[in-house]
């Protein structure tokens, strides 16, 4: 992927906005102006612990780069300092920066120093908690007569936190996919006027979040040290950006994790803030301010299908690299279109994209590893499936294929080897199914009493207990037996927990089952 360089700004139209306390200097002289102008030259670094290294959180250092300085001195010793109207980003590589500035009455600089920003223009800030700018300087240097650099300049480690959040942003602005401005979505087509980031950051432990209001990210601590963490809650400001209004109340969740079942708007919003971050960095996983890392793998308490952030992010990660090539055409796609849902933005927005996306069976065997199931139903495929309903655990026959008629059904470590795993779903002439076993001498799923273990006898098309219906949601199938409309649960998490018959509630993911062969 190419860098995008930053793009220019109108100077005094960025400077009012970012600096208005600011006092400013004529530009024209009031004596003899000097022959040649005075530069500053020099790079902004900084050091941070990174969460990315681990839970020792080995010191690493990076340059600042895309952060606004501007040049700050006087002319005269008599003159009180001032910002002088020279201002600048640093570099995109390597955090250096120029400044240069031709005096109006002297040949000469009493004293001058490099003010640095927690900004990149007016696209984002990091303030403290009480709304103020964190802000570094350079060492003045004084009676300069000619260019003069002023070497590395770091901030000091009480501040590291907040200047590593400057940078770390950098990432998710270069790759936004906005052709048309330097603002964060195509909904905004002028560059003076970008609805702008704000992130303040504490350094005390609290809970991180995005609060859509206001368009701010609130950092708390030592989630600054995560450069996931970063980028996870600013992906959140522009997914907000994209969808250009209010923030949409489903996509709110103030209680949620990565492997647990929540609601389907909760499970995209984080789900996409969640693959934005691991996209930018290369990798598949979410890094916590403490070094503890969790991948995007569906499996040991994990729940399943669309309602699961973890689930989104890796079958997000998993299109975008794998099918997609890049993450651009859906950027474009939920900008256009705002999707509520990962199930919208799969089935309705990829196919309306322009150019399409893919849903086609490349793009499903994406999802299937994540618990997701938007394909065609496997009622009467023929085919045998792999049955999960959470922890990476399957449904199979206790003792598998050397079990009698009559054995209990349990939930077992998965192991696509083991035929008794191995389920196919037939259609009934009634509109019912039938469920049976991969085993040579198959047993069909046979219901018990309310609570009771679901056992699997050999099949007998009068036992109405093995007559079954199955439904679609979420990305998954819920099974339930006609009669009272009981469903297929389990007892517990739990390897060797019976699977059992339990009244039927939307809300309960272990209810609800997926297919991942």
């Amino acid at each position: 992927m190419t860098i995008r360089l930053r793009l220019s700004f109108r100077a005094v139209t960025l400077a009012a906005a970012l600096f208005a306390a600011v006092a400013a200097v004529p530009f024209t002289a009031t004596g003899a102006r000097a022959a040649t102008p005075i530069c500053i030259s020099g790079a902004i670094q900084y050091d941070y612990q990174s969460a990315e290294d681990g839970t020792a959180k080995p010191t690493r250092t990076k340059p600042l780069r895309n952060a606004t300085v501007e040049l700050w001195g006087a002319e005269k010793s008599t003159d009180s300092p001032h910002a002088l109207n020279v201002w600048q980003y640093t570099g995109v590589t390597d955090g250096s920066y120029n400044l240069c500035y031709t005096p109006t009455t002297t040949t000469s600089l009493s004293t001058v120093w490099v003010k640095v920003w927690a900004a990149s223009g007016n696209l984002w800030r990091v303030l403290d908690n009480n709304g103020q700018y964190y802000t570094m300087q350079t060492p003045a240097l004084s009676n300069v007569t000619g260019n003069r650099n002023a070497g590395t300049t770091k901030p000091p480690a009480s501040t590291a936190r907040a200047w590593h959040i400057v940078d770390t942003i950098n990432p998710l602005w270069w790759y936004r996919n906005n052709p048309v401005s330097a603002c964060w979505s195509t909904h905004e087509t002028d560059t003076d006027t970008c609805t702008q980031l704000t992130v303040k950051w504490v350094d005390t432990a609290s809970q991180s979040w995005y609060d859509p209001t206001s368009n701010t990210v609130r950092l708390y601590g030592a989630d600054a040290d995560s450069e996931h963490y970063i980028l996870h809650e600013a992906s959140h400001f522009l997914m907000h950006r994209m969808f250009n209004g209010p923030w949409p109340d489903s996509l709110t969740c103030p209680n949620h994790g990565i492997p647990y079942a929540s609601t389907d708007g909760c499970a995209w919003s984080e789900g996409f803030a969640n693959a934005s971050a691991a996209y930018l960095l290369g990798d598949s996983r979410f890094v916590f301010g403490t070094g503890n890392s969790t991948a995007f793998t569906y499996g040991d308490g994990w729940g399943v299908g669309d309602v699961v952030e973890g689930n989104v992010a890796g079958s997000l990660l998993d299109l975008w690299r794998s099918v997609d090539t890049n993450w651009n055409g859906s950027i474009a796609a939920i900008t256009a279109q705002k999707p509520l849902t990962f199930s919208a933005y799969f089935n309705t927005v990829r196919p309306a994209a322009n150019p399409p996306l893919s849903t086609g069976s490349t793009a499903l065997a994406k999802l299937s590893p994540h618990t997701i199931d938007y394909g065609p139903t496997i009622v009467g495929d023929g085919k045998y499936h792999t049955l999960t309903d959470g922890s990476a655990l399957a449904l199979e026959v206790s003792g598998s294929c050397a079990a009698a008629s009559g054995a209990r059904t349990v939930l077992a470590v998965l192991d696509t080897t083991r035929a008794g795993q191995r389920w196919r779903i037939d259609a009934n002439a009634d509109g019912t199914v039938r469920i049976t076993d991969g085993c040579p001498q198959p047993l069909a799923l046979t219901a018990a009493s309310l609570g009771g273990p679901i056992t699997a006898k050999t099949y007998d098309p009068a036992n109405s207990s093995q007559k079954w219906q199955v439904t679609k949601s979420n990305g998954t199938l819920r099974i339930t037996e006609p009669t009272g409309g009981f469903a297929v649960d389990r007892a517990s998490s739990s390897a060797g927990s019976n699977v059992v018959l339990n009244e039927s509630r939307s809300s309960s993911n272990p209810q609800l089952w997926a297919s991942l062969y």
